[in-house]
């Protein structure tokens, strides 16, 4: 059953008194490093540039057209520091795709748009780059040809390199937001006893392993319990969470609690939300704004 929001009753309550010990969340190592990706594409980028420049002047010296290595060195090294600098704006690009989903169509069209422009700010850099390497070198000036097919030509190798750092991109991200399925490390909070709650004229000793979760519903919470009983207390979802976070709660979204020893997997969405199951078989939605909630829960 998926909780997405709380089941409502009609009973009052006062609000319950709680003990346990520390058990402050850790955050998680799971993401990557921003860098990471620019440096796995400066170091290809390298690989691949100076690679081309030994084959291009290979395939010159074949036709007899001897030129010294700095030049393809300089062609194929301009048009990789200009991808280098385009990188950042893909990844923004990508980012702003991720946080608002578009339609397949929208989609296409927004990438159609940007491979365009990629391409046209890549081979408006590279021919500055060149021009101005042969000037440093006295070289004199350097000729492009801007005719169809060369701009062609350029654009084919754009649209390969595009997606492939759309590629990398969302997959570094998609990474960032996960929550894989975890496990119970060993230092999660410990299960304190002696949680007495009070719903209406009855007060109740309950066990903390016994509640599965906590729901905000309107002015009271709801505790949901393994057996499938509810409990309506009077209180705010916030100063419950503070009474039962030393109990190893967390909150998953901004109407919930869970119980992390109750957790049985973590399931995670493209948007970066997740779904928790209970071992009781309950599923709660949680927010990708609270993931960091279940730090202490680890790979």
């Amino acid at each position: 059953m998926l909780r997405d929001e709380s089941q409502r009753a009609g009973t009052s309550g006062g609000e319950g008194v709680t003990n346990g010990g520390d058990a402050s969340p850790r955050r998680g190592a799971g993401r990557l490093p921003d860098w990471l990706p620019y440096l796995a594409i400066a170091l290809g980028t390298a690989a691949t540039c100076l690679v081309n420049a030994f084959s291009t002047l290979h395939d010159l010296a074949r036709f007899g057209r001897a030129v010294p290595f700095w030049q393809p060195l300089l062609w194929e090294a301009s048009s990789g520091v200009v991808i280098l600098a385009l990188a950042p704006l893909v990844r923004r690009l990508v980012l702003a795709s991720l946080a608002k989903p578009l339609g397949l169509a929208a989609l296409i069209a927004l990438h159609a748009v940007a491979v365009l422009v990629f391409s046209t700010l890549h081979v408006a850099g590279m021919i500055l780059l060149r021009k101005l390497g042969y000037w440093v070198a006295g070289a004199g000036d350097y000729s492009f040809g801007l005719s169809p097919g060369n701009l062609l030509y350029e654009l084919r190798k754009d649209v390969l390199v595009y997606l492939l750092l759309v590629g990398l991109f969302w997959l570094a991200e998609l990474w960032a937001r996960r929550p894989a399925p975890h496990r119970i490390a060993a230092d999660a909070a410990p299960v304190a006893s002696g949680f007495w709650l009070r719903d209406g004229t009855i007060n109740l000793r309950l066990e903390p392993a016994e509640i599965v979760a906590v729901v905000s519903a309107g002015n009271y919470v709801e505790y949901c319990l393994a057996g499938g009983k509810r409990h309506l207390v009077r209180a705010t979802l916030q100063a419950e969470e503070e009474r039962l976070r030393r109990l190893g709660f967390a909150r998953i979204h901004r109407t919930r609690l869970v119980n992390r020893g109750r957790i049985r997997r973590i399931a995670g969405r493209p948007s970066g939300d997740f779904d928790v199951e209970m071992d009781t078989g309950e599923s709660f939605a949680g927010s990708r704004r609270y993931r960091d909630g279940l730090a202490a829960l680890t790979p």
